[in-house]
């Protein structure tokens, strides 16, 4: 498991009041064409997608929630629309695709997700949303290596400035943070849990789930 670098108190559970909140979980998707077992880099996502995911402290894999995915997509044409819940964003000669999709709604975003981190607890979602909406690369220069790995470190750190989460982390903590999410899809690829079609001892209805504030593996 990965393993804390932090002192014990910011493993404890916070109040009541908050203890059913959404969490915003940083979701690892399989990348089309890639295999579970590529290494991947900070630099690129490679063998992974990386997205967030708003939902319950629950891990049902058909549970409700929202997930928020920012793309490259270099096939998109300037005349391309963006789906209903989507919103193109172009810099030069290159083209991005941000969504937001209903877990319940959307299979692929449900059946494709290997594991989750949680990192903190939602506040307010609106608030969540309208920042996820203006994130992206800057300038030509950024978009030629902005990644969706890239969108969901620059996510992290707004959302914690923007004050719209209730978190043990801040915005300085996204390397611990990277670290825990690769150990521990590191882990549960060495231990077989991505396996197609394994029906051993994974319940594959539920996601795998990893609380990172709490340092400890609530879904297996």
């Amino acid at each position: 498991m990965p393993t804390p670098t932090r002192p014990s108190y910011r493993r404890a559970l916070s109040s009541y009041t908050s203890k059913n909140k959404p969490r915003l979980y940083i979701a690892i998707y399989q990348r089309g064409g890639g295999t579970t077992n590529t290494p991947t880099s900070s630099s690129f996502c490679d063998s992974y997608h990386w997205a967030l995911i708003v939902g319950p402290p629950t891990s049902g894999r058909e549970d409700p929630g929202t997930r928020y995915h920012f793309s490259h997509s270099s096939s998109l044409s300037k005349h391309t629309s963006p789906p209903a819940a989507g919103l193109l964003r172009r810099e030069s000669t290159h083209t991005f695709l941000y969504s937001s999709d209903d877990l319940v709604e959307a299979p692929a975003a449900r059946t494709a997700l290997l594991c989750r981190v949680s990192v903190a607890k939602v506040i307010d979602t609106a608030a969540v949303e309208a920042t996820l909406r203006t994130l992206g690369p800057g300038n030509e220069a950024d978009a030629s290596t902005y990644t969706c790995f890239s969108w969901v470190q620059e996510a992290f750190v707004k959302l914690h400035e923007a004050g719209s989460l209730k978190s043990y982390f801040d915005g300085s903590d996204w390397r611990e943070v990277e670290k825990i999410c690769r150990d521990y899809v590191r882990e549960k690829r060495q231990q077989g849990r991505f396996i197609e079609g394994d029906i051993g001892q994974w319940d594959n209805s539920e996601v795998a789930t990893y609380c990172a504030w709490q340092y400890r593996e609530t879904t297996a």
